[in-house]
């Protein structure tokens, strides 16, 4: 879209006040073609073609007025207050109703002079690239000629509607909508997560099984079914971390066309939570596991007691005990609050433990079949055990990514003393994928999402001031880093699903949002939401630039002059305003996990990383 045209010539005027002996009118920012009176954003899918004024709320659109000044509004409504003062002093009769009359007035007027003294606009320069807060005081009219604004608060405790002139009728409430309920959003869209429902199907589905085997084999057969069932889930759960799997699976899934129900696409992009797959699989398998543990334990005292020669048994006995521990160690540091302050342990035992658990439950299977194999030869008794094929397949999906780790040559540009891009001209990736990269491969990895050139040769990762590692890449600027395997879709990969987003990003979370609008271009309908701190200053002009090409009507919000602007309110202004179907964020967690929230539990379809990993 060319900014010249997009841009608008707005100006803000008051108006006279209404002849009603009661009150003051209310008063809404009112467009030509609608917009919010708490958060003013133009809208993209129509013509900017008229001013924009400060009109009362009036059911007929030709009684709209434009005085001179803002200033006027207010001295006007205090000369109004005045004269009905005096007029009371006549009537003592209502003389109590006039004067709650004028302090109604009074103090209309004092917190409108307060709001309209504490605005802030947030201008584009020439060529629309970049929002800088300019102060707005009272009295001074606003003529910004051929510039787009976006005003943050008004009247922030006036909930008002926003009018469309030329219709002359309400387009939505002004407030973010409240809550059906408390406690049904808490349980649906908390606790009954998309991730949580996947967890519990698959945790349920061999909770069934478990008991089904428990109380139908003994034996040797109940060792066999249970050794099964601990590989097969150990299996499911790698699978669903792999990068190609994953691929496919949003590959498959972002095929859903925009004419289905969008009921059925809600569900659809959901396909991002699949970790709950991998979680349901993993805790499933120590569930197996702990029962194998007891039957062979049992087993073995048997023998004991038996007088039979145990000893291949004593050593079945304790290479059963020690993957066990290490999959409790594996499930303790999985819990969500040590995850994220042990996160360094986390990643340490998930790697080396689940290395040492998978080479011990290899030798485990092997005397297994020796101990049950009778007159059969091992090979053979290995070849009918589907535990055997299981872990095959598990042990090649952990090499493989290995077999692919490589040291790539890296171009630091050092955007700010908070920020950093990193160039790697010969890493390949697709749309909406990125890639792990490392200093130390045995010991720590960190994940970003890539901004691939327009050829898809080469690309660059934005990455901000997060915690120590992201810090020491700022300020050392790495020439050489380690990646392996494949590139890994995200969850931008399923919004071409829907026929119009918001995209809302902070901080360096515009990287993803970026490199998804990019490849998109005008085939699906977008609108940009960017809050972070110093964007110019911190990211850069080509970034700023790059954000101007790919919506140059986006909501850029400097949060070092404005303070933390509420990301779900003006989300939700873009929803509506632009009749959207969904919202994407990428942010931090806390930020994500919020605004998805209380986006959802209003019924409007929000999604964004969960942060599993």
């Amino acid at each position: 879209m060319d900014v010249n045209n997009a841009e608008m010539a707005t100006a803000v005027s008051p108006v006279e006040p209404s002849t009603s002996p009661t009150q003051p009118p209310p008063c809404v920012l009112s467009p030509s073609h609608g917009s919010h009176p708490l958060t003013h954003i133009p809208n993209r899918s129509r013509h900017h073609q008229h001013r924009h004024q400060l009109s009362p709320v009036s059911t007929n659109s030709s009684s709209y007025s434009s005085p001179s000044s803002v200033s006027s509004y207010f001295s006007s409504s205090k000369s109004l207050a005045s004269s009905k003062a005096s007029s009371s002093s006549s009537h003592t009769d209502s003389s109590s109703s006039h004067t709650r009359e004028e302090t109604l007035l009074f103090r209309l007027w004092r917190r409108a002079r307060k709001a309209m003294a504490t605005i802030h606009h947030y201008i584009r320069d020439d060529k629309g690239a970049f929002m800088y807060p300019a102060a707005y005081e009272v009295g001074n009219p606003l003529e910004y000629e051929h510039r787009r604004y976006w005003t943050r608060s008004i009247f922030a405790r006036d909930p008002v509607l926003s009018y469309d002139v030329e219709k002359g009728g309400a387009l939505y409430p002004g407030p973010l909508p409240e809550q059906e309920s408390y406690v049904w959003p808490k349980i649906r869209h908390g606790f009954f997560s998309a991730y949580r429902r996947l967890f519990g199907l698959i945790f349920l589905a061999n909770l069934a099984g478990l008991l089904y085997v428990v109380f139908s084999f003994s034996g040797p057969g109940r060792l066999v079914h249970l050794s099964t069932a601990v590989s097969a889930n150990l299996l499911v759960a790698v699978l669903i971390r792999q990068d190609f799997i994953v691929n496919a699976i949003f590959a498959v899934f972002a095929l859903t066309p925009q004419w289905f129900p969008l009921r059925i696409r809600r569900w659809v992009a959901k396909v991002y939570e699949y970790g709950g797959v991998h979680s349901g699989a993993a805790i499933a398998a120590t569930m197996w596991y702990i029962f194998l543990t007891v039957e062979i334990t049992r087993t073995y005292d048997r023998a004991v007691h038996n007088g039979a020669p145990a000893s291949h048994m004593l050593s079945l006995l304790l290479l059963t005990w020690i993957p066990l521990l290490i999959l409790l160690l594996i499930l303790i540091f999985t819990i969500p609050e040590l995850r994220r302050r042990f996160h360094d342990q986390f990643e340490a035992s998930h790697r080396f433990g689940g290395w040492l658990a998978i080479i011990i439950i290899w030798v485990q299977a092997i005397i297994m079949a020796n101990a049950t194999r009778g007159e059969k030869s091992l090979g053979r008794t290995l070849a009918e055990n589907p535990s055997f094929w299981f872990l095959i397949i598990i042990s090649a999906c952990i090499i493989y990514p290995w077999l692919r780790l490589r040291k790539v040559i890296v171009r630091p540009q050092r955007l700010s003393q908070h920020a950093t891009r990193l160039w790697f001209d010969t890493v390949k990736v697709g749309f909406c994928q990125g890639f792990a990269v490392s200093d130390r491969p045995l010991f720590e990895w960190h994940t970003f999402a890539s901004l691939p050139e327009p050829d898809f040769k080469s690309c660059s990762l934005l990455v901000s001031n997060a915690g120590d590692w992201t810090k020491k890449q700022i300020n050392q600027g790495p020439h050489k880093l380690w990646i392996r395997g494949i590139p890994r879709t995200g969850v931008l990969r399923i919004a071409p699903i829907f026929k119009s987003v918001i995209m809302v990003a902070t901080g360096s979370g515009i990287g993803p949002q970026l490199s998804f609008l990019l490849a998109c271009g005008n085939r699906l309908k977008c609108r940009l939401l960017w809050s972070t701190r110093s964007p110019q200053e911190t990211y850069g002009r080509e970034i700023l630039d790059l954000v101007n090409k790919v919506d140059p009507q986006a909501v850029i919000i400097d949060t070092k002059k404005t303070g933390r602007p509420d990301i779900v309110q003006i989300a939700y202004e873009l929803y509506k305003n632009e009749e959207a179907e969904a919202v994407f964020i990428i942010s931090n967690q806390k930020i994500t996990r919020s605004t998805v929230y209380a986006l959802e539990s209003r019924g409007i379809p929000a999604y964004g990383p969960v942060f599993d990993s």
